[in-house]
């Protein structure tokens, strides 16, 4: 399947002035907008670097890409070969009136995993000498290992044999079909044989025993709530108890999972921003405990959208009331002074009826010479930069909320303004969009449009949580949302939180429809 990413960037064309050097040559950009080959995950361009690094699917042979297209800067030409192998780095070259060297690059990662009855913890993998080691409770015969599953190459390739010896009176060889769950003898090493396109790949698969103690394994507090996790030798009666820190008594935790050397649970009914420990116990043996905190259930200032003020000359709105917090942010410090303001306070369009009620409203228009989104984030405007400007996104926030409520009104229009990498949208309507953002960046993430800054939502390594909710149609007046948020670690903890609503969901490229209008309303967050 071809997947087609289209990086952020404005085409720019040549500088007509001259810049002084010897040979006086004009100044040129030498910029890659997007690569376009098969199997891709993902495409990162770095101009600074002049770097192409293409994240491919498991399937991919990344020995052979085919370069189906690429989109450079114009009066550029490239030497870039149609076939290419990504396993090593390739150099390549960009050419107007200099040369300028670029490097392009692929990355592949190939999950692995075997899973067992009474199997403790992951199995471990040797790359190069495709040993797999998997571990189990000496109160488990090795003799009669469950496995439930197994993954040794990518995605596509099978498992479809298996060979050991049988240990008996008499020890014997035998090459059997795998069809999960079955149960091996695994007294001795066995090799699974994977089929990977025409290839074989055998993986040697060996089985060993450990001591296996009583312990807490982990523990994921939320506000309300708190997922537990332990480990025990797989033979006896294990539960999970819990207490008050400020406490000495001791409680079950009432329903519990056990499965093979694991036991889990999920404790509910937990009060915020309080101490709690918990234990597994199996007979006589009691684990450790472990100590844990509930997050609070922290809200940000001016979620309602009531409070607003304007700058001293009555031009710039500001979402905050005047000598208060600011947790949210605009672009209307580039635009309101002699512009006019792209996000502004509306007191008859609410979610909610009542005195001093208000909500955010959003609008896309062409201003002077570039088109602007109205938008509103938590954060700060920084500056004017060139025909963009940069924003820095994120307020402190440290506790993990289940997802964010609230309001939306939405009056699309088609897309009338597009860079060169958006030209496709023209005529299709506009689309809204509310995104929330959980990171523990060391510092705010600095948006800066006319260098084509962006937070890449998907790779970036920062970001622990995310969720966004958009919308292409007209919704008829207020209606409610909620963006669950997917955490993509249980064990970080945030140290920024980021909201961003934008009437152009393209806006940071200069893309949109001339008009859109997005309202916001009575935010809030949910936790559990």
């Amino acid at each position: 399947m071809r997947k087609f990413i289209l990086m952020p960037a404005v085409l720019l064309a040549a500088v007509c002035c001259t810049i002084k050097n010897d040979l006086d040559y004009p100044s040129e950009i030498d910029d890659i907008l997007a690569v376009d080959v098969d199997d891709a995950k993902s495409v990162t361009i770095d101009r600074t670097d002049r770097t192409v690094v293409i994240d491919f699917q498991e399937w991919a042979d990344i020995s052979s890409v085919a370069v189906n297209g690429m989109l450079i800067s114009e009066g550029m030409k490239c030497d870039l070969p149609e076939i290419l192998d990504l396993r090593h780095p390739v150099s390549f070259s960009l050419s107007g009136y200099r040369t300028y060297q670029w490097t392009i690059s692929g990355t592949q990662s190939i999950e692995r995993h075997i899973t067992c009855t009474n199997q403790v913890g992951e199995a471990k993998f040797n790359l190069e000498k495709k040993i797999a080691f998997i571990y189990f409770p000496e109160s488990q015969p090795l003799t009669s290992i469950e496995f439930t599953d197994l993954k040794l190459e990518p995605e596509r390739s099978s498992v479809i044999s298996t060979t050991g010896y049988s240990m008996g009176a008499t020890t014997s060889k035998a090459t059997l079909a795998v069809n999960l769950p079955m149960t091996l003898d695994c007294q001795l090493d066995r090799v699974f044989t994977v089929q990977n396109g025409d290839q074989l790949i055998d993986w040697t698969v060996r089985a060993i025993q450990v001591k296996v103690k009583v312990k807490i394994d982990s523990v994921r507090p939320y506000c309300y709530s708190a997922r537990i996790r332990g480990i025990h030798p797989g033979n006896g009666s294990p539960k999970l108890q819990y207490r008050l820190v400020s406490s000495h008594d001791w409680k079950d935790i009432p329903v519990a999972v056990v499965a093979g050397t694991g036991i889990s649970a999920i404790l509910s009914g937990l009060s915020e921003d309080t101490g709690y420990a918990v234990r597994v116990v199996d007979g006589e043996d009691v684990s450790e405990e472990v100590v844990f905190k509930t997050d609070k259930a922290a809200q940000l200032d001016n979620m309602s959208f009531d409070s607003w003020h304007q700058d001293k000359d009555g031009k710039v709105w500001y979402p905050y009331p005047d000598g208060g917090t600011e947790v949210w942010a605009t672009a209307n410090p580039a635009t309101g002074s002699f512009l006019g303001n792209t996000t502004v306070p509306d007191a008859v369009n609410v979610a909610v009826q009542g005195a001093g009620k208000k909500s955010a409203l959003m609008e896309s228009s062409f201003m002077a010479v570039k088109f602007a989104a109205g938008n509103l984030f938590t954060g700060q405007f920084v500056k004017l930069v060139g025909l963009g400007a940069e924003l820095a996104w994120g307020i402190p926030f440290t506790s993990r909320p289940k997802s964010l409520k609230g309001f939306v009104n939405y009056i699309p229009k088609p897309v009338d303004y597009a860079d060169e990498t958006h030209k496709y949208l023209l005529g299709a309507n506009d689309t809204g969009r509310v995104f929330v953002v959980l990171a523990d960046w060391d510092e705010q993430f600095h948006v800066i449009s006319t260098t084509g800054q962006y937070l890449d939502l998907q790779k970036n390594p920062g970001i622990i949580a995310f969720g966004e909710y958009h919308t292409n149609q007209d919704t008829g007046g207020f209606k409610p949302f909620e963006i669950e948020l997917e955490y993509r670690s249980d064990e970080r903890i945030p140290k920024w939180v980021v909201i961003v609503a934008s009437s152009s969901s393209l806006g940071d490229y200069f893309t949109g429809g001339t008009g859109s209008k997005l309202w916001v309303d009575e935010f809030s967050f949910e936790y559990e």
